[in-house]
């Protein structure tokens, strides 16, 4: 198996879906295919790379469908969730209070008590909320796993939108002017057992991942020397870039898992409970999208592929293309790969009432025409569920499959017009 799902296999699996009566081509405009053999496959690259002692949730806000998280929860790893939505959606994939991890800038006291109450770990973005914690712990019994994050201040990468360790950062509490109130605060909270960081995902490379780990293990060093207090837990968050690029090969999580081993070494750390939050590595290129060519239009200032997906999907691709980017393929109107030696130049436009609706520019495509369908690789994870509402069209139908099992199933079916008008009626 490759690291990515290619023109072939999309049409083999577009097919499959027509012939079986679960893709239907005179309603659906556009549909997200989703293969459980890729997502395993990352999963267990996650699971061999680190510690033995490591525990591994992965983002909900990557992929929320429930059936993909119990999928995730079934294959023994937690869910990291980042609002009272997502607690519930990790509720309702049956995980447990100890698989689920809770993350957010914004948590409101309610949030916090139900966290507490259901035996979450919580980790909390800023000293206020310390406090705002301290005075609803004590009402709370059973077991507390609640960690600090902190920003380690070590950089950008090269998305800023993506980058969170910057010396400014809206998450957590800034390393360099606060440290000594950090482990102050260890001193005081007793129910205080554990750090977190997250130095950013897309465009940030493996060594500033390496360096927030160094720069927070010396941190951990400086806490329990003067506490005299053993931490419980290091979460040292996701963030490895995936390659969205099928010529050029992505950092390799096993290289990723050897560097934070020998760090975990030269601290002598190696007992330190380990965490990791991935999310676009197990998602992104386990997915691709499947959209209906609905006109094309054709005249010496550009040639557009006007299609039924766009910014109300690609919010980041269309909005800032010279960061965000995506291969693309054609297949006819049976699911066949169009393919020809002379190609032309489209600009892809999507559905939506703006001109910033174009997930991307200049694309080398065969020769398109109305009714083949688009495919947009590596559309698995932080794409559908970044949906927008905007002009009200239907969220589209998410089709899962494994082919090592000869396994396909709707997981999500296309959203209906009496469900839009019920979204903004009363």
């Amino acid at each position: 198996m490759s690291d990515f799902i290619n023109a072939t296999e999309a049409s083999r699996i577009l097919k499959d879906a027509i012939k079986k009566d679960i893709f239907q081509p005179e309603s659906d405009t556009a549909a997200v295919f989703y293969n459980y053999d890729y997502l395993s496959k990352k999963l267990r690259q996650i699971a061999s790379a680190f510690p033995i002692n490591s525990s591994h949730y992965i983002a909900i806000k990557a992929n929320p469908l429930v059936e993909i998280l119990k999928y995730i929860k079934n294959n023994g790893f937690g869910l990291e969730a980042a609002s009272e939505g997502e607690i519930a959606l990790a509720m309702d994939a049956e995980a447990l209070p100890g698989q689920t991890i809770f993350d957010s800038p914004a948590k409101t006291e309610k949030e916090i008590a139900l966290a507490l109450k259901k035996g979450i770990q919580i980790n909390a973005d800023s000293l206020d909320e310390l406090e705002r914690i301290n005075k609803i712990v004590a009402k709370t019994s059973g077991n507390k796993s609640i960690g600090l994050r902190i920003n380690p201040q070590v950089g950008q990468g090269n998305i800023a939108a993506t980058s969170l360790a910057a010396e400014y950062s809206k998450f957590g509490v800034p390393l360099k002017t606060n440290r000594k109130k950090i482990i102050a605060a260890f001193r005081e909270y007793e129910w205080l057992n554990g750090l977190h960081y997250h130095i950013g995902s897309q465009g940030c490379e493996m060594q500033l991942l390496v360096e927030g780990l160094k720069t927070t293990l010396e941190l951990i060093q400086e806490i329990e020397q003067e506490t005299g207090r053993e931490l419980d837990f290091l979460d040292i968050g996701g963030g490895l870039p995936v390659s969205y690029h099928h010529d050029q090969q992505a950092p390799g999580m096993q290289e990723y898992g050897e560097k934070v081993k020998a760090l975990l070494r030269r601290y002598k750390k190696e007992n330190l409970h380990l965490i990791t939050e991935f999310g676009r590595f197990a998602h992104a290129n386990s997915g691709f999208i499947i959209s209906k060519v609905e006109y094309v239009k054709d005249d010496p200032s550009g040639n557009t592929i006007i299609t039924h997906v766009g910014a109300d999907m690609l919010v980041r691709e269309s909005l800032n293309q010279g960061q965000w980017y995506h291969e693309y393929a054609l297949l006819d109107a049976n699911g066949e790969p169009k393919t020809s030696i002379k190609k032309e130049i489209y600009q892809i436009g999507g559905p939506l009432c703006f001109s910033g609706d174009m997930p991307a520019r200049d694309v080398q495509l065969p020769q398109a025409s109305p009714g083949d369908y688009l495919v947009i690789h590596d559309t698995g994870g932080y794409t559908f569920g970044m949906w927008s509402r905007y002009l009200s069209r239907p969220f589209p139908k998410i089709i899962v499959y494994a082919e090592s099992s000869k396994h396909i199933s709707i997981v999500r079916k296309r959203e209906s017009i009496e469900e839009i008008i019920n979204f903004w009626s009363k």
